[in-house]
């Protein structure tokens, strides 16, 4: 009877599917952040520059949390132009205004260091989800006027 030996490429993989279900992170051979292996004098041997590590978890996570502060400015500065009364491009600056203080506001907790939290770029940062957030604004903002003005 014949016996199938593993060839390499199986074995590796299925160590390195142990290794992820037991929490240790596999380094990327080709980046020398391991200890064995790679240029022996420290050198990049990849031509990648510096050997900046970019943490893609994080970057999701703090894309999310600054999506849900964005979204609540645009639901509470709607509620706020409406019951202020604000109407045409009165409303509209409000909201530009309010948004880019917001995202301001998150710069300075950032403490102005955009590319240590996002790889955005300024522009793309302080216009981040204005689409998204003008119609949640424009929804509260109606449903705030009619409330306090018309009924």
């Amino acid at each position: 009877s014949a016996t199938l030996e593993p060839n390499s490429l199986s074995v590796h993989f299925c160590l390195a599917i142990k290794n992820i279900r037991s929490g240790s992170m596999i380094a990327d051979p080709m980046a020398n952040l391991g200890d064995a292996g790679g240029d022996p004098s420290g050198g990049d041997t990849t031509g990648g520059g510096q050997g900046e590590i970019f943490n893609l978890q994080a970057q999701m996570y703090n894309i999310k949390k600054m999506d849900e502060i964005r979204s609540f400015m645009g639901i509470v500065s709607g509620c706020a132009a409406g019951i202020w009364g604000l109407t045409g491009l009165q409303g509209l600056v409000c909201f530009i205004v309010l948004d880019l203080f917001v995202s301001i506001s998150m710069m300075a907790k950032m403490n102005f260091s955009l590319k240590s939290y996002t790889r955005q770029s300024l522009f793309g940062y302080l216009t981040a989800d204005m689409q998204k957030n003008s119609l949640s604004f424009m929804l509260f903002w109606t449903l705030f006027y009619g409330l306090v003005y018309l009924f």
